[in-house]
């Protein structure tokens, strides 16, 4: 039968052909010559050595690499062994699989960006690589590395660099992938951390343990008759079983009499410590109440040899430590310390240390965990604390956020720490009660916060900036002395507060180490020095304004103009006799003002007039009583344009407000 003419520019059309391969037109030459320039100075490849990447299925490899949609090949550099201390020989492989070795010395990850690999676009632009470091006992550290100090701080400064607000976050989920970031760096710095509870393998004899596989392979329950006759008489036999229940008791006492010191390390690691330790007791118990080990005890009761089976446990100490640690746990399971760890802002560390104490407070009334041991543990948990708020405060930039937004997170930050010692108060009363409760000798019931430098940082830092931004503003156009230096002695005093500031901004100003303070205290004094020379201009200008002043009045509005800069105390001292005669003046004000008040209302001209103005006499009074009150206002805005703010602390301000008081009630 004639075939059907093809339809396709004459060539015939065969359906049961094989399906086509995909080929790629990527160049490997391309590839070689790329890792060749990439490999020697990023892992310390020696050229000659890379040799052994270009074998026979290279090119094959970096086909399927460039070609396939996504995906990602490995180079691994491989230490080989040797029996002596020679130079170390690396090999190299090139892999689209990974796998874990002690041999792998370092394992570059080269991922693609794109679909595929273009042959005439740089693969720089198309390849990110990842160094996955290597031959170390674990790789935890070097994980923790990869997503503290690369991944993460990414994905942060992205974030901010977008500029979306709060809201926009939300609504993005950037919250939650943020404290998914936060919670596996803080899952890998726990694996660093964790300490490690030896693993106990109780020996087994092969004739007890061949006895108990024949027996469970019959179906039947292991016992004494399964074991050869003769070796139960076998003073041989039972010695060395003997000897191997002697080490079974040392094996577990060495995990029962295990402790550590909680006042070294982190907070973590006492957690999981008991944790741990509970889970390792719990494996024990579960060995020795196997078939094998109830064997051994059946052989050594046959034979008489109570001595090494009727006190066994007690010696172990097993029932004792698994009882106390179990009780410890009641302090150490679902501690919520991760909520602080992996905190993301300054309301998440708040909201964890109520979740903490609350939980310590609340448990330490039921668990016999020592207070000799919570005291430290609560340390620890401060040095947590000063850590993570150290970490949040510090990604702001302080130095370089606007005022308002400093203001707000260094208030928040005061906030935190009152909430803290709040907390720590009930954690005495309680630590306190609990030690009464037990009958035990009474020790000193007190915390020493490792937060305490950074509180007294924040504090001073906080008051620092708020009269620098004061003298911003007061030297700014709008105020009526920026330009006003250029005139005195020829200094922009506005350019000369931004220089000043510019020398804090440039350092750590919460680094409260002994060289970090040290730095601190050298960049105050360089920006008081220059910053004193603007007060001397202000103070020349203030003089003059206040000295040509022709009355009172003039005076009181200068004063008002300009006393957000009376906390500074050069300022201050160098207008202060001009503020005692003002004070002296609203002093004689508000003395005729009282003396007005108590002639009466009856007595007084405001009286006759009313009269004749047929108002009623109550109706007068209470006019006449609130003009009294108004002008008492008005003499008491009059003390804070003077004083300036915070007047009502001066020991002046203080007895005038009594003063004020006691007229107005």
């Amino acid at each position: 039968m004639d075939s059907q003419p093809s339809l396709t520019n004459g060539s015939s059309h065969h359906h049961d052909s094989p399906p086509v391969e995909p080929t790629s037109s990527f160049d490997p030459d391309i590839f070689r010559r790329y890792l060749v320039a990439l490999l020697p100075p990023v892992i310390g490849a020696q050229p000659s050595d890379l040799e052994s990447l270009f074998d026979d299925e290279f090119a094959e490899r970096v086909a399927r690499f460039a070609a396939e949609t996504g995906g990602v090949i490995y180079v691994v550099q491989v230490k080989e062994e040797s029996e002596d201390d020679s130079t170390p020989i690396y090999t190299y492989h090139l892999t689209p699989m990974l796998t874990y070795h002690p041999s792998h010395v370092t394992t570059l990850a080269l991922i693609k960006r794109g679909p595929t690999l273009d042959p005439l676009t740089p693969l720089a632009s198309q390849l990110h690589f990842l160094n996955l470091f290597g031959g170390e006992e674990t790789p935890y550290e070097s994980l923790h590395a990869v997503v503290s100090c690369g991944v993460k701080p990414w994905f942060d400064a992205f974030v901010g660099a977008r500029g979306t607000g709060k809201d926009g976050d939300t609504k993005m989920g950037i919250p939650m992938t943020k404290k998914k970031f936060a919670e596996l760096e803080l899952s890998l710095l726990h694996l660093q951390q964790n300490v490690e509870i030896p693993e106990t393998h109780l020996i087994i004899h092969p004739v007890i343990q061949r006895a108990v596989e024949q027996a469970t392979a019959a179906g039947t329950r292991p016992n004494i008759s399964h074991i050869p006759a003769k070796l139960l008489n076998d003073s041989s036999f039972l010695n060395t079983l003997h000897g191997h229940v002697n080490a079974w008791i040392k094996s577990i006492q060495s995990v029962t009499k295990l402790t550590r010191d909680v006042s070294s390390g982190t907070a973590s690691q006492e957690i999981n410590f008991w944790l741990s330790l509970e889970r390792a007791l719990e494996g024990i118990e579960n060995q020795l109440r196997s078939e094998e080990v109830n064997m051994v005890m059946d052989c050594l009761r046959n034979a008489k040899r109570f001595h090494a089976t009727v006190s066994f446990i007690a010696d172990t100490g097993l029932k004792d430590a698994t009882d106390l640690v179990h009780k410890y746990n009641q302090l150490m399971k679902d501690f919520p310390l991760n909520e602080l760890l992996s905190a993301t802002d300054l309301d998440k560390i708040q909201e964890s240390l109520v979740l903490i104490f609350g939980h310590i407070n609340r448990k330490l009334r039921l668990s016999p965990y020592p207070i000799r041991r919570a005291l430290p543990l609560v340390e620890a948990i401060s040095r947590d604390f000063n850590d993570q708020l150290l970490r949040i405060l510090t990604s702001h930039r302080l130095p370089y956020t606007p005022y308002d937004t400093f203001e707000r997170l260094l208030s928040q930050t005061t906030n935190i720490f009152r909430t803290w010692d709040d907390q720590i108060k009930e954690f005495t009363n309680v630590a306190r009660e609990v030690t009464r409760k037990r009958n035990e000798k009474f020790i000193p019931i007190k915390v020493a916060p490792a937060h305490a430098k950074l509180q007294e940082r924040t504090r001073y830092l906080r008051d620092w900036r708020k009269q620098h931004e004061q003298l911003a503003v007061m030297t700014g156009p709008t105020k009526g002395l920026g330009g006003v230096g250029m005139e005195v002695g020829g200094m922009d005093m506005e350019e000369e507060v931004k220089e000043a500031y510019e020398v804090v901004k440039r350092i750590d100003v919460l680094d409260v180490s002994v060289e970090g303070t040290e730095i601190w205290v050298a960049a105050e004094n360089a920006y008081n020095e220059r910053v004193s020379r603007v007060e001397n201009q202000i103070i020349a200008r203030l003089r003059d304004r206040l000295g040509t002043a022709r009355n009172a009045n003039e005076m009181f509005r200068v004063f008002s103009k300009f006393n957000a800069l009376f906390v500074r105390p050069k300022i201050r001292g160098a207008i202060q006799e001009y503020q005692t005669q003002l004070i002296d003046s609203v002093k004689e004000d508000i003395k005729h003002l009282h003396e007005k008040f108590k002639t009466q209302y009856r007595f007084s001209e405001a009286y006759h007039m009313s009269q004749m103005r047929d108002l009623p006499p109550i109706a007068g009074a209470i006019i006449w009583a609130r003009q009294i009150e108004r002008q008492l206002q008005t003499y008491m805005k009059r003390v804070e344009d003077v004083l300036g703010k915070g007047w009502e602390h001066y020991a002046e301000g203080q007895k005038l407000q009594s003063e004020s008081s006691a007229f107005r009630y």
